[in-house]
């Protein structure tokens, strides 16, 4: 776990009561390339991305968790049996899909109803997730800290700007709570004031 564009810092060991200045109340999850793999599965073998299972049940009860994703058509209840499916359904209190809200991430629209769905302010809610452009740009301009899950090859590792700078970044999913709790002495970005007028469904 690192702090991004900084040296990495020493691992804390984690708390009930964190580092206390800026809390974390909810999360919110990627699903493609942050739970679960993409691409083709050997049989016999888990989807889960490895340290997945192992360290949800350390994050339930301590945070709200939910999970917004983009789509190819699929809604919010495919994506919930899949979860069920693999095991790690019982963790998420709320599920949201691109093609549910008619908006795929990085849109404001699809975090601010995520953020609503989930029933934690932006300001106390982190985005996790594998993809610079579509979850840690997307939250941060909602107001929200950000981790940046960067083991997948298949995406960027480097922010292309400041925009896609996430708040920490974390190699292994086992990190992840070690990074929570690292989280709690960063303040959460201000939110990237959004032009008035109408706008169309990007679907």
């Amino acid at each position: 776990m690192v702090d991004a564009g900084f040296p990495p810092v020493p691992r804390p060991e984690p708390t009930t009561r964190g580092w206390g200045r800026y809390p974390v109340h909810g999360l919110l999850f990627d699903f493609g390339d942050t739970l679960v793999e993409e691409g083709p599965f050997l049989p016999g073998r888990s989807p889960l991305i490895g340290g997945v299972a192992e360290t949800l049940p350390l994050l339930e009860g301590r945070y709200r968790l939910g999970l917004v994703s983009n789509t190819q058509g699929a809604v919010r209840s495919e994506v919930a049996q899949a979860l069920d499916a693999l095991g790690i359904g019982r963790f998420f209190s709320m599920v949201l899909t691109s093609s549910d809200i008619g908006w795929r991430k990085p849109h404001p629209i699809i975090f601010e109803a995520a953020v609503a769905s989930l029933g934690t302010p932006p300001e106390r809610t982190v985005m996790v997730g594998n993809s610079l452009s579509n979850d840690v740009a997307g939250a941060k301009a909602c107001g929200m800290r950000t981790v940046h899950f960067r083991w997948s090859p298949r995406y960027p590792h480097s922010p292309a700007d400041e925009e896609e700078r996430p708040t920490l970044v974390i190699d292994d999913f086992v990190e992840l709570p070690y990074a929570l709790e690292r989280l709690e002495a960063f303040p959460s970005p201000a939110p990237r004031v959004r032009e008035g007028g109408e706008v169309e469904n990007d679907l």
